[in-house]
Order: structure tokens, then sequence, then C-alpha cells
């Protein structure tokens, strides 16, 4: 859709997709300019520690963490670009998402 009508940029994008949010959203944060992600990530505490690394790199910061009571291995971010942070008056307390970590190390979390 944001092809069709020839955007490059996107307010705010809503993803939960069941376990597939690797594989989607990558490609479009890298492609495209997306101020506001909401996202659904599903799976062992690694699995989410290995997306919002990802969403990190392109410069996302988390503003709100909702666990889902439905679904004990979901878990739902609410993420700010750091380039949207001025327009809304965001000011950011501190990094929340380790660049680099060993997530072999968080393996015990995963009951492995």
């Amino acid at each position: 859709m944001l092809e069709k009508f020839g955007r490059k940029e996107v307010e705010l994008l809503k993803i939960d997709i069941e376990g597939g949010e690797v594989i989607a959203l990558e490609p479009l944060i890298k492609d495209y300019f997306v101020c506001h992600i909401f996202i659904e990530i599903h799976g062992m505490p690694s699995d989410h520690l290995r997306m919002l690394q990802i969403i990190a790199k392109y410069g996302f910061r988390i503003f709100n963490v909702d666990e889902n009571l439905l679904c004990p291995m979901c878990c739902e971010y609410s993420m700010i670009n750091e380039l949207c942070m001025a327009q809304f008056g965001v000011v950011p307390l501190a990094i929340t998402i380790p660049q680099q970590i060993d997530v072999r190390r968080m393996d015990h979390l995963d009951g492995s």
C-alpha cells in the first residue's frame, strides 16, 4: 500500500502477526521511515530480546510494555523512533535495550 501511494514514511505501525514479526518488520523499518511501532512479540525471552535489538538498531526506544495475560509467551511493546522524539516532546531517560548481549547466556530463561 505504501508503494502504491508513493509513501516512504509511516506515522504509526501496529503489528501482531503471531510470531512472524521478525520476518516482516526489519525490511519495513529498513526501507521506510517509521515514527511509532506498537508490536506484540511472541516467544521465549531470548526471542523478545533478539527482536528488540533489531528494532533498536534502527533508532527505536521503548516507552511502554504490556504483558498479554492471555498469552504468557507474548508481550506488547510501544516504541518511538529517536528522530520523532522532539516533535512529541519525548525526553529519553535511559537506553533500554542492550546493543550487544550474548543471548546464549539467556538460554536458562527459555527453560533449556
